[in-house]
């Protein structure tokens, strides 16, 4: 696609420049790729280029957490961010997730690393382990660009399916390598999905932290793919190897809001690291102030203990939760902990949610967990409901309660009783970290709320494809509604 590779093209000098602190060589404008990655030093530079990409706002820096829920039906916009996600809020026709070259071009710099690799002289064991993490990285973003574009392969609605994203494979460093694809198919986008993990689950390490792909990490997001495929078979044996992987731990009840108050959460099988001034997105663009005016962990203490005296509002605090979505939790659910009253900006005072609080001591930057622990008993318990595993299914589900402070059901005995518990913990367990707008959809379900309901297969259902890149490419077909 044209606009992609010129985009493509244009980021490439200005990423490699941009890791000469990284490789400690005189500043320059720009560098040829080839020669960049014809060096084990640039191939390493670039790797941590590909880590970086994921801190875009329109990635995990911010969008994929607060516009999706946003859109989803349990928030609700508070009008004090000068019309930030008001419109994502109302669901308005082409308000919706975006970052389309962002992706491509993060792709690309993945694909020239894996070109890259066969013929260089890195040591064989560090080749396969950089594999393992690209590949792992290049599945996290089809699989964002799939959902966000496109309908998952089992809830399609064949009359408006115009297929899923282009497969782009190979990393092009230049104009005349330039193609035009069309949408591939879903099925083939979580084949390659699927070909991807594997090969990251066989090469990537084991150990490290949740900052790096890891087996672990690549058995999770296995697990995630394989939920939204509907193939319960692979979601629930890949959920159990991330659960057995040692890169997390499940964290007890009385952890879990202390959790969410580390740097890093302990419960994170990958998570995006923030660990420099720099790389704060600022009050205007930050999740953390998307979601809350408090500035700091001590600060939200400080409120919680006392509110004589408030200090300034130091976020927006644009995307709150509806009163339903707290009114489901039980008085003894410590989830609610989660959730506090705000700072007043603009004249209102909410409750907002706190899971991102500047927990580095620098505020609008917070490490963002990509994938937990808890997910994957709740991805568990999904895949065994629709196994007849009931039994198991239940075990998965009391954990979670249990986990949150309340009693172990014994009504969870029939298929219906624990797909519905298992929605209900789906909600509060991951609210305020993506997943909502996209569990109705993948359920082809309608979202329903007061400001006017969207249903499944609505326009609005599928982001829109960059007019920019409809006209460059004309092999590339527009989502219906557009």
């Amino acid at each position: 696609m044209k606009n992609i590779s010129k985009y493509i093209l244009l980021t490439l000098s200005v990423f490699f420049a941009s890791c000469d602190s990284l490789l400690e060589v005189n500043p320059r404008q720009s560098i040829d790729t080839a020669v960049a990655l014809s060096t084990a030093e640039g191939i390493r530079a670039s790797v941590f280029g590909a880590y970086n990409n994921l801190k875009a706002q329109a990635l995990y820096g911010c969008n994929l957490n607060a516009i999706a829920d946003a859109m989803g039906d349990d928030t609700r916009i508070i009008n004090r961010a000068g019309g930030r996600y008001v419109n994502e809020g109302q669901n308005v026709v082409n308000n919706h997730l975006g970052g389309w070259g962002t992706y491509y071009y993060a792709i690309n710099q993945i694909n020239l690393i894996l070109k890259a690799l066969p013929t260089s002289k890195l040591p064989d064991a560090e080749k396969a382990t950089i594999e393992g993490e690209m590949t792992f990285l290049r599945a996290l973003l089809y699989f964002n660009l799939s959902r966000i574009w496109g309908y998952e392969p089992k809830a399609a609605l064949p009359a408006l399916d115009k297929g899923s994203v282009p497969l782009l494979l190979d990393g092009i460093d230049d104009t005349e390598q330039i193609s035009y694809p069309k949408r591939s198919t879903a099925a083939e986008v979580y084949a390659q999905m699927y070909k991807d993990l594997n090969t990251a689950i066989a090469k990537a390490p084991t150990g490290g932290g949740p900052h790096r792909a890891t087996k672990g990490a690549a058995h999770a997001l296995l697990a995630r793919v394989a939920l939204y495929n509907e193939d319960w078979a692979t979601a629930a044996t890949a959920a159990t190897a991330a659960l057995s992987s040692g890169v997390a731990r499940f964290v007890g009840g009385g952890e879990l809001v202390a959790s969410w108050r580390a740097n890093q959460n302990p419960e994170s099988l990958f998570e995006i690291l923030f660990n420099s001034r720099q790389e704060s997105l600022g009050v205007n663009n930050a999740l953390q102030s998307a979601y809350t005016t408090i500035g700091s962990v001590s600060e939200a203490a400080g409120l919680a203990a006392s509110r004589t005296t408030l200090p300034a509002a130091k976020g927006w605090g644009a995307v709150v939760p509806t009163t339903a979505l707290l009114a489901l939790h039980n008085t003894a659910d410590v989830r609610r902990g989660l959730y506090q009253l705000g700072l007043n900006r603009s004249n209102a005072i909410v409750e907002e949610c706190t899971k991102f609080l500047g927990k580095s001591g620098v505020v609008y930057m917070d490490n963002v967990p990509v994938i937990r622990m808890s997910e994957m008993y709740l991805i568990r318990a999904e895949a065994n409901a629709k196994l007849d595993k009931l039994k198991d299914a239940a075990d998965d589900l009391n954990i979670i309660r249990k986990r949150a402070g309340l009693t172990e059901l014994t009504t969870l005995t029939t298929q219906q009783s624990i797909l519905t518990e298992m929605e209900l913990q789906r909600r509060l367990e991951l609210a305020f970290e993506g997943h909502r707008w996209f569990d109705l959809k993948r359920w082809k379900r309608d979202v329903i709320k007061t400001t006017g309901n969207v249903i499944y297969g609505d326009t609005r259902t599928l982001a829109p494809i960059p007019t920019s890149e409809i006209l460059a490419n004309s092999n590339l077909v527009q989502n219906a509604g557009y």
